[in-house]
């Protein structure tokens, strides 16, 4: 009996669209590590992860890779022959538009495995080195000021969308080069559309808001490029660099477009989520919160044991090239493999203690940046932005408590993030 006919009779133990799971996924966690840490879905015809070393082998794999196929594409759509466009028909228009977001996703540097992936990242890494985003300390600092000080005189505020919400779009948009009035009505729903694109067991109605919301955000940074084109001035944002790297031949225009909108979701929504998580987090354990209170040196350490303990980034995916061997489970070419980031950092035999929270915890080799190639080009920015966000609001209001009992969590699996977090101060 092969390995995967094993399990087909086995209930399946993993429903990420359950609402147990999008509550609390850690117990979910816990027993496919005991009972199955390699599992086929037959169902889904894909293998999930949750132990802490195979992640890491998978991840760091030389025939594993990204390309083929992108979670929530469809190759028909790709291989349709394009029809001529006429105003009445829809049909034609809707193949187009399907086929041109399709295609700026399948360009995006997380789609690319080499070589082509480390021509993407030797243009855009250098604006996200520690030493590139030293300048904006300060006016993410600013920012988070003048954020709190509009509602000092409430004594309550939303986490999420009085703080991490325009805290983390405003830091990303000045980098890029998008200012706040050019910022869309629709930013935050094209966000939650993507955040569902890829994610895991989502129907194909919810996929296709995903699609909808890349060709909306085309449009939207073809318009900004253009302006820049027609400006007597180039400033030096990401969007005009990625301009001239288009200019000396390193980039399509395609690519350009493409990076502008991945780099505008990826700068704000993670590090939302992770903002969102850290407060909630240091609130459900008061100790931790008056350690960090009493010690802001230890504000580093603490936004690292969050991004362990309540990751925003709880899973990725990536394809087998060729066969290959994780453990005793033989993966054929062409499967999904779905690597749980979230259970491999409460993995038993990584970390001692796993379900606990402790801000001092070291070492603390988490995997929620990714491994590997695809280590997450924007984690530095991410973590400057949380710490400074987190820091401050923990020291300015020493009484800072929750102002609800019923926590909210959004619809993604992948990105997991909170719908709001009121609290009062």
């Amino acid at each position: 009996m092969s390995e995967k006919s094993r399990n087909e009779t086995m209930p399946l133990p993993f429903n990420p669209r359950s609402p147990e799971v999008q509550a609390n996924p850690y117990p979910t966690y816990r027993y496919l590590q005991k009972h199955h840490p390699i599992y086929y879905r037959t169902d889904k015809k894909d293998w999930i992860l949750t132990r802490y070393a195979d992640i890491v082998e998978v991840l760091k794999h030389p025939n594993i890779g990204r390309k083929n196929p992108y979670l929530g594409r469809s190759e028909e759509f790709l291989a349709r022959p394009p029809k001529p466009i006429e105003t009445n028909n829809l049909q034609a228009k809707f193949w187009l538009w399907r086929q041109q977001s399709q295609k700026i996703v399948d360009a995006w540097i997380i789609q690319q495995d080499s070589p082509d992936h480390a021509k993407l990242r030797q243009i855009i890494q250098p604006f996200f080195t520690p030493l590139r985003l030293q300048p904006w300390r300060s006016q993410i600092q600013t920012k988070v000021n003048i954020l709190l000080d509009r509602i000092q005189e409430r004594g309550r505020m939303d986490i999420i969308n009085d703080l991490a919400y325009p805290l983390t779009l405003g830091a990303i948009g000045e980098m890029l080069g998008i200012p706040e009035q050019a910022w869309h009505r629709h930013f935050k729903q094209w966000s939650k559309d993507i955040s569902l694109l890829g994610d895991i067991d989502v129907s194909a109605i919810v996929q296709e808001r995903g699609w909808l919301a890349i060709a909306n955000l085309a449009d939207y940074f073809k318009n900004l490029i253009a302006q820049y084109h027609n400006s007597s001035e180039m400033p030096d944002n990401l969007i005009c660099n990625l301009m001239q790297a288009q200019a000396e031949g390193k980039l399509s225009e395609e690519e350009v477009v493409a990076h502008c909108i991945l780099l505008w979701f990826g700068g704000h929504s993670t590090t939302q989520s992770l903002i969102g998580a850290s407060i909630l987090t240091l609130l459900h354990h008061p100790q931790q919160l008056q350690m960090l209170q009493t010690d802001s040196s230890l504000i580093a350490m603490t936004i690292a044991e969050v991004l362990r303990y309540s990751s925003p980034s709880q899973a990725v995916g990536r394809t087998a090239l060729l066969d290959i061997q994780i453990g005793d489970r033989i993966i054929s070419k062409g499967e999904i493999v779905r690597c749980i980031l979230g259970a491999g950092n409460r993995d038993p035999a990584q970390f001692s203690n796993p379900d606990q929270f402790n801000i001092q915890r070291t070492p603390n080799p988490y995997l929620s940046f990714g491994q590997g190639i695809h280590n997450c080009i924007g984690k530095h920015l991410g973590k400057l932005v949380t710490e400074i966000a987190v820091g401050t609001v923990v020291q300015r209001f020493p009484n800072l408590s929750l102002a609800t009992d019923s926590i909210e969590w959004e619809d993604s699996f992948l990105g997991r993030g909170l719908k709001s977090l009121p609290v009062v101060f």
